[in-house]
């Protein structure tokens, strides 16, 4: 009688749940967060359904500045696409701590993090946001950490190597201010390699955009996102939720694409068209990851009897 009952608790439940279904849930929904202001605003502020908290009334000075941007919807843009960056860093970073570069991923981690200290206290016409003062605290912060790393675990070329690969990552959410000027112009120490006369139209804009320098920050910073996402999803190995990393991975890499061809004016850039891509990959991980993790009813059964 024993026995039959198991079998039954067996066939009824042929499908493990994964224990991990709630993280899985929640990095499908931080894939929605580099086009959450589309849905949120337009450019008149708040859509009708959205609920009326004071938050952005808050957070305007008297000039109609939302912490220093023009708009509430560009605040919320900037802030959610580094938001999105940054959670994908720090992901990469807890599943790698343990290899010989965790301790590098900190570097864009806390790039990110910077970012939005200053977007969130209105720093952004700051000194802090100065390209200087970011690149020397990532280079006091690559001392201390690579100091930390070579004394526990010794000095290599690879390392090196991985190290100022990841340090140059770290910069691509300023590089912008690194090559160009607030005109939007290049410096005159950028060799001229003919790239932004070649993204120039005949009306003077650069992929659609007003300038290079917009270009590049944009195409900089979602390749920042993209980058952490994929890492994490690399480095995830053996863990349930990795599948469904590939979502907000396949949305970042989307856009770095959408802005490459200029797509930005199109229907291409539709919000609907980044949420119908974001269901319909889930739903496809989701079927992949059912299947994968199926368990006959006849093996469960073999193990409940080998337990007997």
């Amino acid at each position: 009688m024993q026995r039959n009952n198991r079998q039954s608790t067996a066939r009824k439940s042929k499908i493990r749940i994964p224990d991990t279904f709630w993280g899985a849930l929640a990095i499908i929904l931080l894939s929605t967060l580099p086009y959450l202001h589309d849905f949120l605003t337009d450019d008149g502020g708040l859509k009708p359904w959205v609920p009326v908290l004071g938050i952005e009334d808050l957070l305007t000075d008297v000039n109609g500045n939302v912490l220093g941007f023009s708009t509430y919807r560009v605040f919320l843009y900037t802030f959610f696409i580094f938001l999105f960056a940054t959670i994908g860093w720090a992901g990469w970073f807890q599943s790698a701590r343990q290899r010989f570069y965790g301790s590098a991923l900190l570097l864009a981690t806390a790039s990110g993090l910077y970012h939005i200290f200053l977007i969130l206290f209105g720093l952004r016409r700051s000194l802090l946001n100065e390209p200087v003062s970011k690149l020397v605290f990532l280079g006091i912060l690559s001392i201390v950490l690579g100091y930390m790393t070579i004394k526990k675990r010794g000095y290599s070329l690879r390392k090196v190597v991985s190290w100022v690969l990841l340090f140059l990552m770290a910069t691509l959410p300023f590089y912008h201010d690194l090559i160009t000027n607030r005109s939007g112009e290049t410096y005159a120490w950028v060799p001229k390699l003919g790239i932004e006369e070649m993204l120039t139209d005949n009306e003077g804009y650069v992929r659609g955009l007003a300038n290079y320098r917009i270009l590049v920050y944009l195409f900089c910073l979602y390749l920042f996102a993209h980058l952490g996402w994929i890492g994490w999803f690399f480095d995830s190995r053996g863990k349930k939720y990795r599948p469904f990393i590939l979502v907000p991975a396949a949305l970042s890499l989307y856009q770095v694409v959408v802005i490459a061809m200029s797509w930005r004016e199109t229907e291409f850039n539709d919000p609907n068209i980044k949420l119908y891509i974001t269901i319909g990959l889930s739903i496809l991980l989701a079927i992949n990851f059912y299947y994968n993790n199926k368990v006959s009813p006849e093996a469960k059964v073999i193990t409940e009897n080998g337990q007997s």
